[in-house]
């Protein structure tokens, strides 16, 4: 049975908040080590609790999008961010100014 699982996980399509996820840890680790901070002033254990925050707000997005009837909305919010913060001109601004609270489907 776990041979079946790991060939199903293996032919999933990859998350597309994962890569915005990553990209949002390094941009705002080095602000915070720019501001001679560390993930627990920003109350976060370290960088995994915050990527385990973010994988759980893109999770719980898709789950909301789905009862709202904006499917990709989520998917295409973490395009845009991922882009926005592996930019070359990228600054602390691109993660301090986002709202994560509104939901995907309500930027748009």
């Amino acid at each position: 049975m776990s041979l079946l699982l790991s060939l199903l996980a293996a032919c999933a399509e990859p998350d597309a908040c994962t890569p915005m996820c990553e990209a949002a840890a390094s941009l705002y680790g080095g602000c915070l080590r720019d501001w001679g901070a560390d993930w627990e002033a920003a109350a976060y254990a370290d960088e995994e609790d915050f990527l385990d925050a973010c994988g759980t707000w893109a999770w719980e997005m898709r789950q909301l999008e789905a009862d709202v009837d904006h499917p990709g909305a989520t998917d295409q919010t973490c395009e845009e961010r991922a882009a926005a913060f592996t930019a070359e001109d990228a600054t602390c601004e691109a993660f301090t100014g986002l709202d994560w609270h509104t939901p995907p489907w309500e930027l748009e």
